[in-house]
């Protein structure tokens, strides 16, 4: 979409300072879209989203998430738990007078749209969630991180965005990776990360970054000028923001504990790619097709596996993905009633 259709401000939420960008029409009646982005993201990844949905009269809202972007970074990892973040997208709807919303969230977007609508489901009309499948919290006497070098995955961990041999899984928690992502050629890491299809190890390992001296050909989707807006942002901020999710794995397992076998109860769209890294984890396809997310999701409507599509998905396959948010979320009237259970 032309950068003019995109208005952008800052917002006042939970006591950071919010950048947000818009498109569609900017209040009133209009039904409104919450957009959440992952990592290595920014509002920017939903830019094909917006244009779609804004000429079909929804509002956008894709915010810059907690330390990503123009949005604040307190420097702290204890204030990236689960709860700042949903407190972030709660406040943030509150400041936009938005009392209800249609969400869709990708990679750590889509964790946290999972958690908005387990805390907060009276804020969520219906939710379509990419690439990281929803695991309800159950008994674990071992804290994640502990489970993640054996790659053995209790009921209480979420689906990872990335596999546990990569960096940010297992080298995430020390200080200093933040550095080492920043001292990449930024350009370059952000062609690798995004274009990655393959299953069987992450294009987020340094090691492997570092190793890599091949040319890169940018995919039809993905242009120049979009690496170049990522990485003129990323040099700005640093990485340190978006690691800080990472390093509160086990704290989120602690307090995530009074929600032990919580269901999320909001209508619900799921989509993945067959390339997607997050597919591939281990339980994960089991999980998604023989019932385990119906039994967590009840008012899940529909999973999508897209063949060929890796992770990125909302930017590789922009239109197909924009057209399955459209013709779900259009079926739903705008005002604001209770959900029932699906049939399925």
């Amino acid at each position: 979409m032309a950068a003019a259709a995109v208005r952008h401000r800052t917002v006042e939420a939970n006591g950071i300072s919010m950048h947000v960008a818009e498109a569609g029409p900017g209040g009133g009646t209009a039904p409104a879209v919450l957009f959440v982005h992952g990592f290595p993201e920014l509002w920017y990844s939903w830019r094909h989203q917006m244009g779609h949905l804004a000429a079909r009269g929804y509002r956008c809202v894709a915010p810059d998430l907690r330390g990503y972007g123009g949005t604040t970074a307190p420097p702290e990892h204890t204030s990236y738990t689960i709860f700042h973040l949903v407190g972030d997208l709660v406040a943030l709807l509150d400041a936009l007078e938005l009392p209800q919303v249609f969400v869709v969230g990708h990679d750590w977007g889509a964790i946290v749209s999972w958690n908005l609508c387990l805390l907060r489901p009276d804020r969520v009309r219906a939710l379509v969630n990419l690439s990281v499948a929803f695991i309800a919290e159950a008994p674990q006497p071992r804290k994640p991180l502990r489970l993640l070098p054996a790659a053995r995955y209790g009921a209480r961990l979420l689906c990872l965005p990335i596999p546990v041999n990569s960096s940010l899984h297992c080298n995430g928690q020390e200080p200093g990776v933040e550095k080492e992502l920043a001292s990449l050629d930024l350009k370059r890491f952000f062609k690798l990360a995004l274009i990655v299809q393959t299953t069987g190890s992450s294009a987020m390992s340094i090691k492997k970054m570092r190793a890599n001296n091949r040319e890169v050909t940018l995919p039809p989707w993905l242009s120049e000028e979009d690496i170049s807006y990522l990485a003129s942002v990323y040099a700005k901020t640093g990485f340190a923001g978006g690691i800080n999710y990472y390093r509160c794995f086990d704290l989120n397992w602690e307090l995530m504990a009074p929600w032990t076998g919580a269901k999320v109860l909001v209508p619900t769209k799921f989509i993945v790619g067959d390339g997607d890294l997050a597919y591939h984890l281990p339980g994960v396809k089991s999980y998604i097709h023989k019932g385990g997310l119906k039994k967590d999701v009840p008012m899940l409507e529909e999973v999508v596996v897209i063949k060929g599509a890796g992770h990125f998905i909302q930017q590789e396959r922009a239109e197909e993905i924009s057209d399955h948010i459209y013709n779900y979320i259009k079926k739903f009237n705008t005002g604001v009633s209770s959900p029932k259970l699906s049939r399925l």
